[in-house]
């Protein structure tokens, strides 16, 4: 049994608990289905078992979890069409998220971005898929995080987790790995330069290319002809 990610240093126990919880779930330890047994976890994270309940009532408030006639909690399972779905929200949530970006980020958060590129940019010369949506996650985080706007960052990290899951069912192909970089990079330069609109308008067509993407993948998946 593949362990659990350690629990980090935290305000609370809980706050630990959760995120280990939620790592777990999205690097596929946790797959989708698996009950989240509240004994079971306490004695995989040597915790007692109130703070994995409330972690694991997190985890459903976040869309990870779901909760199931006499199963009870289960890690959820999100369809190839509910990715599909997540993105199409995205698609304005994240062009919102982009503007505020521009408006209100500092030089310390453009670095910071800068560098997420660069490490999405080795994992693409690595080919090191898992490395590259790991970065992924963490680009569109960081430009939500600096939106300086904390519900719409909330509602960004419940949809990229989301994602993660139904993306475990995906494959990615280099080339629209690279693609994706040098989109980011065009978003970043935006939002260096506080141009809003743009930076706007580039994550809106961004995340609409990669939904245009994922809808082709899974017509082919399911061996449909693209009308």
């Amino acid at each position: 049994m593949t362990d659990l990610p350690p629990l980090r240093p935290a305000t609370r126990i809980v706050d630990a608990v959760h995120e280990s919880l939620r790592e777990g779930i999205l690097s596929g330890v946790l797959p989708p289905g698996q009950p989240l047994s509240v004994p079971e976890l306490a004695r995989r994270l040597n915790v007692s078992r109130s703070p994995i309940r409330e972690a694991v009532l997190q985890l459903v408030s976040d869309g990870l979890a779901v909760e199931q006639p006499r199963r009870g909690v289960v890690v959820a399972t999100i369809e190839l069409n509910d990715v599909l779905e997540i993105h199409e929200i995205r698609e304005f949530v994240e062009a919102l998220s982009a503007r505020l970006c521009a408006e209100r980020i500092d030089a310390d958060g453009v670095a910071e971005l800068r560098s997420i590129i660069a490490r999405q940019e080795k994992c693409v010369a690595k080919d090191n898929a898992a490395g590259y949506f790991q970065t992924n996650a963490a680009f569109h985080e960081a430009i939500g995080r600096f939106s300086r706007n904390s519900r719409l960052h909330d509602i960004l990290i419940s949809l990229e987790g989301q994602m993660r899951i139904g993306l475990q069912r995906v494959s990615s192909e280099g080339e629209q790995r690279r693609r994706g970089v040098l989109e980011h990079a065009q978003i970043v330069n935006a939002i260096e330069k506080r141009d809003g609109d743009r930076a706007e308008r580039l994550m809106r067509e961004h995340i609409a290319k990669t939904r245009k993407r994922l809808a082709e993948q899974i017509r082919k998946a399911r061996g449909e002809v693209a009308a």
